[in-house]
């Protein structure tokens, strides 16, 4: 068997305050840490299980957050930005399942731990074929694309149910109750790591016996990006095929999911180039 986990950070136990989601902040070598720990409580249990191979994708910000020294030798980690379909890069290489570990709400869902869409301080929300979408959505909507079902995923209590609303028979694991955006009741982290341990097992064994169907919406897919400032907005709309429907908001239409998903990454990528041309202010999270 052949594993994909994706992961990023805010949905990790232990993460609360910015000060521990990116380089330079005061506490992140113990948000890494927390990170590092976590994905090696999943990869031990796939590994208990009998999974052959393991890939690992560090998804969270720069890209290069998990300390690779601790995690174990058979694990092969994609490290680093950019890369070909960002969080979920080189998903398309073939795997039997994927693993969504650390992951957070979409930007607006109350009470949740940094809740955000690709870019909090950029981007208000993200709409396709009318619904509001999250991250989780969009990677494993790519997941589906290439017939991977994900089979679990890590996170607070907010995601974890947004989850079981898209995949019900995915596994979750609850890693803290968001008591606002950056304060949670946190479970210990020890206890986590052997929640999730007895989690893969349970989502491996559902996925030997097809148990888990893959997430795969429908297209042609209607994108509707709102921004939060209109300057992002006057650079966006230059990408062929995007057009501007009013001061915040794009729109383009696509038939495959992985271009919602590629131009998406492009906006991101204008977005923080908007910033450092203009001399705007824009932080991380």
């Amino acid at each position: 068997m052949r594993l994909y986990i994706s992961v990023d950070m805010e949905g990790i136990s232990g993460i609360a305050s910015i000060h521990q989601l990116g380089p330079g902040k005061r506490e992140y070598e113990r948000g890494r840490k927390l990170m590092t720990l976590e994905v090696k409580a999943a990869i031990e249990g796939a590994k208990d299980f009998g999974v052959d191979m393991i890939v690992v994708n560090d998804a969270h910000g720069s890209m290069t957050n998990l300390l690779l020294e601790e995690l174990p030798d058979y694990v092969n980690v994609i490290y680093g930005f950019p890369k070909p379909l960002s969080m979920v890069s080189l998903m398309d290489e073939g795997f039997d399942a994927a693993f969504f570990i650390g992951y957070h709400s979409r930007k607006g869902i109350p009470y949740s731990i940094w809740d955000h869409t690709l870019s909090g301080v950029m981007i208000q929300r993200i709409r396709i074929n009318d619904e509001e979408v999250s991250e989780f959505w969009l990677n494993a909507a790519v997941a589906g694309r290439f017939g991977i079902p994900v089979a679990l995923v890590t996170g607070d209590d907010k995601l974890v149910a947004h989850a079981k609303e898209l995949i019900p028979q995915i596994e979750v694991v609850e890693t803290k109750k968001g008591l606002s955006r950056s304060a949670a009741l946190m479970r210990h982290p020890l206890a986590v790591y052997e929640t999730i341990k007895s989690a893969v097992r349970r989502a491996l064994e559902k996925v030997k016996r097809n148990e888990i169907p893959v997430f795969a919406p429908k297209g042609p897919y209607e994108v509707s990006v709102e921004f939060t400032d209109s300057l992002i907005a006057d650079f966006v709309e230059l990408i062929p095929g995007v057009k501007r429907r009013d001061g915040l908001v794009v729109e383009y239409n696509t038939e495959d999911v992985l271009d919602v998903y590629k131009i998406l990454e492009l906006m991101l990528i204008i977005s923080v180039g908007a910033k450092r041309l203009t001399g705007a202010s824009y932080d991380n999270a």
